[in-house]
């Protein structure tokens, strides 16, 4: 069923009118203040970063006190300075509330940031695009699981299991936003690429299912409206602008631009409905509702939208002076005296970037190509050096965002009418400090994570949450999906309901089994 929310079962059970009466009186809304359509986000990103990462190595959420307890003292790896102490963990800007500030180790030197050797320019990225004012960080989120494939799901829906038992955070939002949207955005939900997996939109219409759009030339063969790419399509692709009918041939209060043979295999649907079962039916209106969804890409000519949009732009023609050191790709980072270089990351971001700048899609999933599923020795030294080099790379990319207007919203930012999610299946195991002060350096799977929330409508400069020095969660404020305020461990059904709450929906709109709440201090206001 599309979308199984308290609302639609209440409206079965009692019909529309007494719903419209609880409607008006208030009594389905959430008590906690939305902020003006105007300053709603109308994007999602997910930027996920596979194998499990460890983001107290990057925002510190930890007491002073705390931090030589799990972070090992001053290190290298491949040439590349590694941990710290509390010493050297600065705040992004003053405190925002009663939160504890964006705080991160001072890897690089504040004389001259793009300085290698002792020093390294790796996160630096957040200061120099001031992304403080838009950036917030949710700790110790319990996953449920320390299994990659149902932490996975778990991130995605928030649910841990074998299966999805709730449609992923970007199906619901192509969903919720397809209807205001569906004329201009032909793509709702686009994934870029998924190396731990591809999220699902289940239960829900065809158009909030994902579309792997991983390059322009893969996109060529099936979606150019060129002759030089697509041939066999001349003399078949005049198009004929008319009204839109559902699978019954009823109007969907829509226009639809379609071929001769589009509108014949759409007509095709209300001749067979009604011939065999309900799941018949129901398979037939989704085949019919996919049809309508390709009609509308191919009248948009997708290929050239993109290629005639820029993606990494600003980062190019006005590159950041602390990149200097760096090699001239944008999204890169090198370790040392160049034992290592992240290349190849580039071209996924840029394509992100085109996606959201040509403003063809609601929900781009896009995942960072380094995997951190070490299993070794040197896996936290792994983590903190690369995940910092990954981290700063995410700095960059919000930064483009930052720098690139709003698509039909005159003042606005694409970052201001965007909602990212940077996010793990999991964490990975803390460290822990002996008696003889040395080092325990586990490195397996760990079920607590953090998820960086970015963009239009939150909160700046705040860490909710923390950890233990074992790396457990610690219990936030939450308003429960009663609207009452609770406090407990937050999970991944909260992460998926803050974001929810963030771009707009109340909580009555969607549903995640087992339960959900809204964790206080994300959202703006």
């Amino acid at each position: 069923m599309p979308n199984t929310s308290r609302r639609t079962l209440l409206k079965w059970a009692l019909g529309a009118g007494q719903l419209a009466l609880l409607d008006r009186a208030g009594l389905l809304r959430s008590g906690v203040a939305q902020a003006a359509q105007s300053d709603l986000p109308s994007r999602l990103v997910v930027i996920y970063i596979p194998g499990g990462f460890r983001p107290a190595y990057y925002f510190t959420p930890m007491e002073d006190a705390e931090i030589p307890l799990c972070v090992p003292g001053a290190a290298g790896y491949n040439s590349e300075p590694v941990f710290f102490d509390a010493s050297k963990v600065v705040d992004l800007a003053p405190a925002n509330g009663p939160y504890k500030p964006l705080r991160t180790w001072q890897s690089w030197n504040p004389q001259n940031p793009a300085a290698r050797a002792e020093f390294s320019p790796l996160m630096y990225g957040y200061k120099h695009f001031a992304l403080h004012e838009q950036l917030s960080v949710l700790h110790g989120v319990d996953q449920g699981t320390n299994d990659h494939a149902s932490a996975f799901i778990s991130a995605m829906c928030g649910v841990a299991g074998a299966d999805y038992r709730a449609p992923a955070v970007h199906s619901v939002i192509a969903n919720h936003l397809y209807e205001k949207h569906r004329e201009s955005r032909p793509l709702p939900f686009v994934v870029v690429s998924g190396d731990r997996g591809t999220p699902v939109g289940m239960g829900l219409p065809s158009h909030a299912s994902p579309i792997g759009v991983p390059s322009i030339e893969a996109l060529k063969p099936m979606l150019s409206a060129k002759p030089a790419d697509n041939a066999w399509w001349t003399g078949l692709d005049a198009r004929t602008e008319g009204a839109e009918l559902n699978a019954s041939g009823a109007p969907t209060g829509a226009t639809l631009k379609t071929t001769t043979v589009e509108r014949f295999t759409l007509s095709r649907a209300q001749q067979l409905l009604g011939r065999s079962t309900v799941k018949v039916d129901n398979y037939l209106e989704g085949l019919h509702g996919s049809l309508a969804s390709v009609s509308r890409v191919l009248a948009t000519d997708v290929v050239s939208v993109l290629e005639s949009t820029k993606g990494i732009d600003t980062l190019k023609t006005n590159r950041p002076s602390y990149l200097s050191s760096y090699l001239n790709e944008t999204f890169t980072y090198t370790f040392g005296n160049a034992n290592f270089h992240l290349v190849g990351l580039d071209p996924r971001m840029d394509m992100a970037l085109r996606l959201l700048k040509s403003d063809l899609c609601t929900s781009v999933h896009v995942s960072l190509q380094l995997d951190f599923d070490t299993h070794n020795g040197a896996g936290h030294a792994f983590s903190c050096a690369h995940g910092r080099g990954l981290m700063d790379c995410v700095a960059r990319f919000l930064g483009e965002m930052k720098a690139a207007p709003a698509p039909g919203k005159p003042g606005k930012t694409l970052l201001d009418d965007t909602l990212v999610l940077v996010m793990s299946e999991f964490g990975r195991s803390w460290a822990s400090r002996a008696n003889d002060g040395s080092y325990n350096l586990p490195d397996d799977h760990h079920p607590y994570t953090s998820v960086c929330f970015a963009g239009g409508n939150v909160a700046a400069n705040r860490q909710v949450g923390s950890y233990t020095t074992r790396g457990l969660g610690v219990p936030v404020d939450l308003i429960e999906e009663t609207g009452q305020p609770s406090k407990r461990v937050p999970r991944s059904a909260d992460v998926v309901t803050t974001a929810l709450r963030i771009m707009g929906m109340e909580a009555h709109e969607f549903f995640i089994p087992g339960g959900y709440g809204e964790v206080v201090g994300l959202r703006k206001g």
